[in-house]
């Protein structure tokens, strides 16, 4: 019997809306479902540095409308010292209620796409052992059946897809710190505006750049302070902030927009990608934590590579041989990410006092960078070849030829 739909793409946001514009081009009858009411806002790493990716997608110019400020330098500070230089690419800091909402918008241009929100998916259908639709309940609490012949899980990394059809984790590691972050409208902006990162204490600090006037603030704290923060989640975080060089005095006019958000901490693995009728996308397929920022591009890579593998079905290549490819090449490209996330959050501590004072001598020091800076390509590659490797990929886009 012919399936109602092509695809069902459980999940509406980055990883799902993304890949319904892409069947939509293709023309495919797909079903997007989703329990929340859109627009609105989820937790997100928010930086996205990978635009060629909404520029593919057709909504670039769409997601830049409400005035997103293009960053195109990033400022590190240890202590009361700091280094900024240029980013590669400009990069875009939105909030999610408005990126999700115009992806969607475009998905449902392609009249072969039905987006179905504040819509609960509360079980699989099965036949002989494969996957043929859902079962949902809508807000009025309507009972209904849809079916298709792949149902795609991009349901965050709390997936229900993934635990209904037992997806098996593999590279798992436990969350590592617990994230707090909010709106401000009115911190004082640099003259340039850049991605600011803080490290202070053994903490992540960040300020993300958004609309003028509007920022993103938040810390990546120890599991042991968490407790501490949730009693009173924006003093608590207001006062850790003001202590970061600066900001004291940068706070002064700025106030939160709606309520702190906070997690005690993001799961890392990677799932099982595929089934028999079932396909896992975004968080779902893959998380870890968000000190990179990598969350957003990640999912779009894999939409992206999800889409090609249905196209080239289409064209009579094997199913299986295409989910076996898409699987390794998602892995493959992910996994980088994954180790220097993992190794960057591991290594993060209350730096001593030597290491501190040393820093802060020689921070400004032009003749201790004149003999830094011709040895810092080998160190880096003898203490970390991963890192040396992205690092070195990114400074090909300042003229790095590789000699």
């Amino acid at each position: 019997m012919e399936k109602e739909f092509d695809i069902i793409i459980v999940g509406a946001r980055a990883a799902g809306a993304s890949l319904a514009i892409l069947l939509g081009r293709m023309g495919k009858r797909v079903a997007v479902i989703d329990k929340a009411k859109f627009p609105s806002d989820t937790l997100s790493t928010h930086h996205m540095s990978h635009l060629h990716y909404l520029r593919e997608l057709g909504v670039l110019q769409e997601v830049e409308k409400t005035g997103l400020r293009k960053i195109t330098r990033m400022r590190t500070y240890i202590g009361e010292s700091f280094v900024e230089g240029p980013r590669a690419s400009y990069t875009l800091i939105p909030r999610r209620k408005h990126l999700d909402q115009v992806l969607l918008e475009k998905a449902l241009t392609y009249e072969t796409i039905v987006m179905k929100e504040e819509t609960f998916v509360s079980d699989l259908l099965w036949e002989a052992g494969q996957v043929t639709g859902v079962c949902t309940v809508n807000k009025q609490g309507e009972s209904e059946q849809i079916t298709a012949d792949i149902v795609v899980g991009a349901d965050g990394r709390n997936s229900a897809i993934a635990r209904w059809v037992k997806a098996e984790e593999y590279h798992t590691e436990r969350p590592l710190r617990p994230v707090f972050y909010g709106y401000y409208k009115g911190v004082q902006p640099l003259i340039e505006p850049a991605t600011e990162i803080f490290l202070n204490e053994g903490r992540v600090g960040f300020l993300f750049p958004m609309e003028e006037g509007m920022d993103c603030l938040g810390l990546e704290i120890h599991p042991e302070e968490f407790k501490t923060f949730t009693e009173d989640p924006q003093q608590v975080f207001e006062q850790t902030y003001r202590n970061f060089y600066q900001m004291e005095t940068r706070l002064k006019q700025a106030e939160l927009e709606g309520k702190m958000i906070f997690t005690p901490g993001v799961p890392n693995f990677f799932r099982q990608s595929f089934g028999s009728g079932w396909v896992l996308l975004g968080d779902a397929a893959h998380s870890k934590d968000p000190s990179t920022g990598l969350g957003i591009n990640d999912a779009f890579m894999q939409s992206f590579l999800l889409a090609d593998a249905i196209q080239r079905h289409d064209q009579g290549e094997k199913w299986q041989e295409l989910m076996n490819q898409f699987n390794e090449k998602t892995d493959e490209q992910l996994m980088p990410g994954y180790q220097l996330t993992l190794d960057y959050v591991h290594s993060l501590r209350k730096w001593t006092t030597r290491e501190k004072a040393i820093f802060q001598s020689i921070a400004a020091n032009p003749m201790v960078w004149n003999k830094i800076v011709p040895l810092l390509p080998d160190y880096l590659k003898q203490i970390s070849p991963e890192l040396y490797g992205a690092a070195e990929a990114e400074a090909k886009e300042f003229g790095f030829d590789g000699e």
